[in-house]
């Protein structure tokens, strides 16, 4: 393995399978998890792919043949995988996914009591896991016996029913499962709650026949006419379980910072007042819909939420809620890892206690004109021409700058609310794009500069 590449990016280790992501990959990895945590019990799930299986059997076997404790989850969300890591017998998670990517991608996700890796623990987990050129054995008479845990779902059902208890009002969900592992979980818990559940790509299919497993709007077509059709609200789930996205019920895809936005709101009604961390591509929107007097919001690199929420709270801070698009954390209602399930569960809580549709609650929400682009380029090119954006992106904004924000990516805010952000992507070669305004006029200016910069990506 090359010690030069970095193997964590935003989210995880991820990329193409029998490429980035192989099975040499998987026991080297497992042993380094072995190594830094030579005493704790490990938990391996995985999400529906093709190949999540067959990786999920050689961290298993790997882990087993170390002399460590592991328990196969087996086919599960990322937050069923991150609640069970909450346990005191199995706090170390290895969950195989690649989340929304395309199905011949690949990747793995680590736990450690109920969050993700931080930064820190990832780099060290690189380092051991270069210094491996061969699989260990421990001597027979100290090989634990593989464990099965057969009921994280209802673990995780029963948990989530009991936190959030109300009485729905049989009105209509739509709920796309994407193929996922979602499809044995989130419309049980919907139907509990008291919801008619109509589902759609609710039957487990690695190949994510029904749509790609990403909840955008341009993936969810049929979703969107079908709310249209039938007035219902329409929720998307991505391809393990942590994304979410809403439809109303007039057929509008709800935009991602307007969900995060209420959900915030929602999270300081119950907590009074506290620190909302939310991702450097995040709208401005969520800042103007809080009560400045009683949150503060800083930003922090995408992926790396729960690190910062971590140091937050390990510096005795109250960060009552954070989030990146689509992904939201409670980290004082339910816990420090992304899940959208709960966040959905929280908004249709609302939905029925103020006795309102989706479509008549969200317009309290500020709407601003948005977009998020992305461009393909080759990985030895990306440098460079990133590079070259946040020159010449600098120059063009530079008499015009409220503020910058120069990690993970380069980003200008405006006096009005108005900004533009570019990245390189942490899971797939592409350079982004992402721009907003609060109006059209100013939207359009933003545009323009766009379109210069797209001049630059070849």
């Amino acid at each position: 393995m090359n010690t030069s590449t970095k193997l964590f990016g935003t989210a995880g280790i991820r990329g193409l399978l029998g490429k980035k992501v192989t099975a040499d990959l998987i026991i080297k990895l497992s042993q380094a998890v072995v190594k830094m945590f030579p005493d704790e019990g490990i938990i391996v799930g995985h999400d529906a792919r093709t190949s999540s299986e067959s990786l999920a059997q050689y961290a298993l076997a790997t882990i087993s043949i170390n002399g460590a404790q592991v328990y196969d989850v087996g086919l599960c969300t990322f937050p069923v995988m991150a609640y069970m890591s909450q346990k005191l017998e199995h706090k170390i998670g290895i969950y195989i996914t690649a989340s929304h990517n395309p199905p011949e991608y690949n990747g793995v996700k680590l736990l450690f009591t109920g969050r993700e890796f931080t930064e820190k623990e990832q780099e060290k987990l690189e380092q051991e896991i270069v210094l491996f050129d061969k699989i260990f054995h421990s001597n027979w008479d100290t090989i634990k016996n593989q464990r099965k845990i057969i009921d994280a779902n209802n673990q995780y059902f029963n948990a989530i029913v009991q936190k959030i208890n109300f009485k729905a009002d049989n009105r209509t969900l739509i709920v796309d499962c994407a193929n996922g592992p979602m499809s044995l979980l989130s419309p049980r818990i919907f139907s509990t709650l008291g919801f008619n559940v109509i589902t759609l790509n609710s039957n487990i299919d690695g190949c994510f026949p029904g749509r790609l497993a990403e909840p955008s709007e341009e993936n969810l077509s049929v979703l969107i006419n079908l709310c249209k059709e039938k007035g219902a609200i329409g929720i998307a789930h991505d391809g393990d379980g942590d994304r979410v996205s809403f439809i109303d019920e007039q057929g509008n895809f709800v935009e991602l910072s307007r969900i995060n936005a209420l959900l915030a709101q929602l999270s300081l009604t119950t907590n009074k007042s506290g620190i909302v961390v939310l991702s450097i591509d995040s709208s401005t929107c969520i800042d103007n819909s809080l009560d400045s007097s009683s949150v503060k919001v800083i930003r922090a690199p995408l992926g790396d939420l729960h690190t910062k929420s971590l140091e937050l709270i390990n510096n005795e801070e109250r960060v009552i809620f954070a989030a990146e698009p689509w992904k939201p954390i409670f980290p004082l209602d339910w816990g420090l890892w992304i899940d959208g399930l709960f966040g959905a569960v929280v908004i249709l809580k609302e939905l029925v206690e103020k006795n309102c549709s989706l479509y008549t609650r969200i317009k309290s929400i500020p709407s601003f004109f948005s977009e998020r682009r992305s461009y393909l380029v080759s990985e030895e090119n990306a440098n460079l021409i990133f590079n070259s954006l946040k020159n010449h992106l600098t120059t063009i904004c530079a008499p015009y700058k409220k503020n910058v924000l120069d990690f993970d990516g380069l980003r200008f805010d405006f006096e009005d609310g108005t900004w533009i952000l570019i990245r390189k992507s942490g899971t797939e070669p592409k350079i982004r794009i992402y721009f907003e305004a609060p109006t059209k006029e100013q939207f359009e200016w933003i545009s323009s500069i766009v379109e210069k910069l797209e001049k630059l990506i070849k």
